[in-house]
């Protein structure tokens, strides 16, 4: 859902001019081609006109380089957000890569930004401007009251589970799920999550899982797919302090997360974790947990412009920045530059 969230807030007619020597920057929406990940084209699209949109989306992305704004800094002040993970740039039929065979050559395209729900680059040397944002979850504050209300009953809500894990059964996570099930709900709560009909997240969706983490100081997210899980930005929403196996699970999202270790716990099982729980203490839980309210407004994102700077802002305030600085950079610098930056 990032995509139809971005551009939602993007065609915010404040936002927007058709004047192109006011454009500070060029949102490029391509959905459809985005979509290609999941069903190749064009056998599996489900009627003509998904064919077609892919095909203009694809016209229009190998037009731009070709354009007099693209000129302006070499598509630095340009960006593409997809809703998929960063690992599908290099699937979605070769999007990015050399020049004779992708999509996205990296001669053309290297200062681009980039924005996928998880930031694990095809090359980060080759493209250092692929930066992931956080997952779209189920808080969205349509004001700072709202925020602040919302903030307000994660910090006096009761919490009955130590540490929570929520989600299948699958390879790589039997050890940690055994070792959660051996132990008291009240010391490691264990949902399991599955596709079955009688499974909670099928017969409630969301609400058992948030639930859960809601009632937990902290929550254990193991890698999945691959390295960062929706989960880990759903727990930070309910006020649940993520643990990790390493920091592959946040460490590509640069913009958004910094001084991980002040508000996610690395420990490679529930085990390591709970023992690391017990030597931190209360004091040194209320310190991670103050530290991750702090920086929970810019993980969800909000209403359009609600007055606080959520996951859109903090993007685009980045993208501002960087362009300004590229586009005067011979010479000249940007005054106080955010830190975005």
């Amino acid at each position: 859902f990032l995509g139809p969230i971005a551009g939602a807030v993007w065609k915010n007619p404040d936002m927007l001019t058709n004047n192109r020597k006011q454009w500070e920057m060029l949102f490029d929406y391509v959905y459809h081609v985005m979509r290609t990940g999941q069903a190749p084209v064009p056998e599996l699209m489900n009627t003509l006109s998904d064919v077609s949109a892919i095909e203009t989306d694809l016209r229009t992305i190998e037009s731009l380089p070709n354009s007099t704004i693209w000129n302006r800094c070499h598509g630095c002040d340009h960006f593409m957000v997809s809703g998929r993970i960063g690992r599908d740039f290099q699937r979605v039929g070769g999007l990015v890569g050399d020049r004779h065979n992708k999509l996205l050559p990296v001669d053309k395209w290297k200062h681009v930004n980039f924005f996928s729900i998880e930031g694990s680059s095809p090359n980060n040397d080759r493209f250092p401007n692929f930066t992931g944002i956080p997952y779209p979850g189920h808080v969205h504050p349509s004001s700072v009251a709202s925020l602040q209300n919302h903030i307000e009953e994660l910090r006096t809500r009761k919490r009955k589970h130590m540490i929570s894990l929520v989600g299948k059964d699958i390879s790589g996570r039997h050890i940690a799920i055994r070792q959660c099930e051996a132990l008291d709900d009240e010391v490691c709560k264990f949902m399991a999550c599955t596709r079955k009909p009688n499974s909670p997240c099928i017969e409630h969706g969301s609400v058992k899982t948030l639930e859960v983490y809601a009632d937990s100081l902290f929550c254990f997210q193991p890698h999945g797919d691959s390295p960062t899980r929706q989960g880990l930005f759903d727990s930070m929403s309910m006020g649940c302090i993520p643990v990790v196996p390493d920091s592959t699970s946040f460490s590509g999202y640069r913009l958004h997360i910094r001084d991980a270790e002040k508000f996610i716990l690395i420990a490679y099982r529930p085990e390591d974790a709970i023992q690391k729980i017990k030597e931190m203490g209360e004091e040194g839980y209320r310190r991670m947990f103050h530290n991750l309210l702090k920086v929970l407004p810019n993980m969800i994102y909000a209403h359009q412009d609600t007055g606080f700077d959520d996951a859109i802002s903090v993007m685009l305030k980045n993208l501002s920045c960087k362009a300004e600085i590229m586009k005067h950079g011979n010479g000249k610098t940007v005054s106080s530059p955010p830190s975005y930056c």
